[in-house]
């Protein structure tokens, strides 16, 4: 049986992988630029953020972090 956390986990990809074809199926109405007409453009720009945000960190730490003999 799956422990509550890695199920969450497995609801969360689930509905995330969701997200994208669904929005090939709701209409936006009232698109104030022109983008917005672009289905699913929302949740593909979400993905991708996320992606660069999680590649700044791995950068920024990179360089942050000290050196094993910097108190030596």
């Amino acid at each position: 049986m799956l422990n509550m956390e890695k199920s969450f986990k497995v609801l969360f990809l689930i509905l995330a992988a969701l997200s994208i074809p669904i929005g090939f199926f709701v209409e936006h109405e009232h698109a104030v630029f022109f983008w917005h007409r672009i289905p699913s453009i929302e949740a593909i720009f979400g993905f991708f953020g996320t992606f660069v945000l999680i590649l700044a960190t791995a950068i920024l730490t990179s360089f942050a972090q000290k050196r094993d003999n910097f108190y030596d």
